[in-house]
């Protein structure tokens, strides 16, 4: 049975509605890459160790540490690390060879804390063995029984921090939609794994597949045929399609989905069982729920979490800085016209999916309703709106338009985790109703910011070709630097006023 857009629009309406039961907001850091980070803050245990017998005995006389760069390093020095460092590592990954990777969490938990402690007691040895060979002053008992401890210490604290965050964001986190390409056995055993366990667990859209013969066996709905892949992804808020179609029948077909995955900007998955085999079994998988490789059109690796904490340190900090002013551009507001202090407007953010964004009200209380009254005013390129003199807009607003104080509410998009400081502008329903091309919608596949290339190279000034160029050339280059510099050409920008309506 094939559904309607009526029928899949219906199930997203459900979906949402079942999700609004769980705590409102995503954390934006997907829970596997906590789980990254995790494992890099654990296999820097015995650095830290070290570091902390050296500047130990300095606690007691903090005028002493001041003479810590003082003492002398030499190549020795840091080839004892790097050694610790590699046996530490070593131990891990065949502990994580022996006890798999679906382990149950307490399970788990157990295994890394036997690992600390094997790698510790490997690491003593190691140290052990330099202090006989090297004959090394400052290799006592008391210093390896110091070092011994605290290793340990920080492991299993590291072990259990990580365990906590992880846990957090599974259960905070907003399961992930995901739509199968394909209706056999590989696409139903994908579907049961995906529905329940691990950090990809979430919910499935549907299948589609060229062949309906199976679609009555199938334990979701049959969407169709894969000519609807393009037309459900731009309207659907799908965070992953996984592609379980044969490859040796329907390679063209895979190839063809991929296609239209980069250019709307989904995620895609395949599976890793390309062949299939009697005796021989993969050992790691990326997707290790359905063992399969999953392909990012969007930077996903250990900046995006330095991103994520400036966002939260500098929308802290500018909250807590500017509240006197926002409290006085919000009386401003109500005391000049009738209508609430605040405007909010659904938007797409990452992934197609809606949120409200916040901002201080800058048109008369009724500028929506309006909005077809003087559609023919449109003076804008493409399915945006924009007139430079608006008659909707307040002469407080035009003030707050003007230099961009109408965006300081955006901040607490940003703490909720909707929004980032920087990245493509978030845009109304109305606008991106009116796209026509897939390949637009791949600007929604990184989070939306309050400023951006689009805002710093002139705002209303450039044409819609040219914000959306912008936009994926931000995505396509994206880097901690790029949005350094992004933030400081913003003051400028602001201050001039250049480019707003």
């Amino acid at each position: 049975m094939s559904a309607s857009t009526a029928h899949i629009g219906g199930y997203e309406a459900a979906s949402s509605e079942s999700l609004r039961e769980r705590p409102r907001r995503a954390l934006p850091l997907q829970p596997d890459l906590l789980q990254k980070f995790y494992v890099l803050m654990r296999q820097s245990a015995p650095l830290l160790a070290i570091v902390s017998l050296w500047i130990g005995p300095k606690w007691q006389n903090p005028e002493q540490f001041g003479h810590l760069m003082a003492v002398p390093f030499t190549i020795r020095h840091v080839l004892i690390v790097l050694v610790l460092m590699m046996a530490w590592f070593q131990v891990f990954k065949l502990r994580n060879a022996a006890e798999g990777r679906n382990s149950p969490r307490l399970r788990f938990i157990t295994s890394q804390i036997t690992g600390v402690l094997t790698a510790t007691a490997a690491c003593t040895a190691i140290l052990l063995g330099g202090r006989v060979i090297l004959r090394h002053p400052g290799l006592t008992n008391l210093s390896l029984t110091g070092f011994a401890l605290r290793c340990s210490a920080i492991g299993v604290a590291c072990v259990l921090t990580g365990a906590v965050l992880y846990s957090v964001a599974y259960y905070v986190s907003r399961p992930k939609l995901y739509l199968i390409v394909g209706s056999r056995k590989k696409a139903i055993a994908a579907y049961k794994r995906l529905q329940h366990r691990g950090a990809h667990r979430g919910h499935v859209l549907g299948f589609l597949d060229p062949d309906h013969s199976h679609a009555k066996y199938l334990p979701s709905d049959y969407l169709g045929s894969i000519d609807k892949l393009e037309s459900i992804l731009m309207w659907q808020p799908v965070d992953m399609v996984y592609l379980a179609l044969p490859l040796n029948s329907h390679y063209q077909t895979v190839q063809e989905a991929i296609r239209i995955c980069e250019r709307i900007g989904v995620e895609y998955s395949f599976s890793a069982d390309v062949f299939e085999t009697r005796l021989s079994r993969a050992s790691r998988f990326p997707l290790k729920q359905v063992r399969g490789f999953v392909y990012h059109v969007a930077h996903e690796d250990y900046e995006i979490l330095l991103k994520r904490a400036v966002d939260l340190l500098v929308a802290t900090l500018l909250l807590c800085l500017l509240s006197p002013l926002m409290l006085t551009i919000a009386l401003a507001v109500k005391l000049t016209s009738s209508g609430p202090v605040f405007f909010t407007q659904e938007r797409y953010g990452r992934n197609r999916r809606r949120f409200r964004i916040y901002k201080f009200r800058s048109m008369v209380a009724d500028a929506e309703g309006l909005m077809n009254s003087i559609e023919s005013l449109n003076e804008a390129q493409g399915p945006i709106f924009k007139i430079r003199k608006d008659p909707r807009i307040t002469k407080v607003g035009r003030l707050l338009r003007r230099m961009s104080l109408d965006e300081l509410p955006q901040l607490f998009n940003v703490i909720t985790g909707d929004m980032s400081l920087v990245g493509p502008r978030p845009m109304s329903l109305r606008d991106v109703q009116r796209f026509s091309e897939g390949s637009l919608m791949r600007r929604f596949s990184v989070m939306p910011g309050i400023t951006g290339l689009w805002q710093v190279s002139g705002r209303s000034n450039t044409d819609f070709d040219t914000w959306i160029r912008l936009d994926l050339q931000y995505i396509d280059q994206w880097s901690p630097g790029l949005d350094f510099r992004i933030l400081l050409r913003t003051i400028p920008a602001v201050l001039s006023g250049r480019g707003a309506v």
